[in-house]
């Protein structure tokens, strides 16, 4: 019952492309490559300003490469609109869901290749088998792992935070370990000790103002075991 009604809540276009707010219209193979079409269907609003008080200046067409069909390539041409916007007077392209601006392909190719480098295959063999040159899937795996530390790191800093330093590797010197004491999780860890080493890592933490205990954690001291 809870997978029927999740598919109920998806277009027949969703589930083919794995992108919302597009009209599936088509395909077609070319040799051992497989070519979606489709159609934006989703508001309209300015890249610039984000208003929707927009009018169309024609259309465009739009080529990137796609997360794979079984063992085919995939590459999806999306078309789309010109637009001039009636509140900032400047014009842009639609922005499209699920593929960044400049990308030559869209997010969830470029997670699928962050996904294959994760599992262990390396860039080299990854880049013949999916066309694409080593560096891009550098490029891809490195989007893929800040993507994913965003994902677990907060922005602001915890409000009870606990401070250790310890030694990092002979080149390095020391690092300082910031922990979410309340959470009893690791916030972050800073290279250096010193006020003037930590200083650029300390002026860009977000909220550290509404920070209300800090704890400075001595080698043997347990009485933070269990904090709160």
């Amino acid at each position: 019952m809870v997978k029927q009604s999740w598919e109920n809540n998806l277009t027949e276009s969703e589930i083919l492309l794995g992108l919302p707010d597009f009209q599936f219209s088509g395909w077609e193979r070319r040799g051992d490559r497989i070519r979606l079409s489709a159609r934006y269907s989703g508001p309209r609003a300015c890249a610039h300003c984000g208003s929707s008080a927009v009018r169309s200046r024609g259309r465009y067409r739009r080529l990137v490469r796609h997360e794979n069909w079984g063992l085919r390539h995939c590459d999806l041409e999306i078309e789309s609109w010109k637009l001039a916007c009636r509140a900032c007077g400047r014009q842009s392209r639609q922005r499209l869901p699920g593929i960044l601006p400049w990308q030559r392909a869209s997010q969830s190719f470029q997670e699928m290749i962050y996904r294959h480098h994760l599992d262990g295959i390396n860039r080299s063999r990854l880049g013949r088998r999916e066309g694409i040159g080593a560096a891009t899937v550098e490029r891809y795996f490195r989007r893929g792992l800040e993507r994913q530390f965003r994902e677990w790191h907060p922005p602001k800093c915890p409000v009870v935070l606990g401070i250790d330093e310890h030694f990092f590797t002979r080149r390095r010197g020391y690092a300082t370990t910031f922990c979410d004491l309340r959470n009893r999780k690791v916030y972050d860890v800073a290279l250096g000790r010193s006020e003037a080493a930590l200083e650029p890592w300390l002026k860009r933490l977000e909220g550290k103002d509404e920070v209300k205990l800090v704890c400075i954690v001595s080698a043997g001291d347990k009485s933070l075991e269990n904090a709160e």
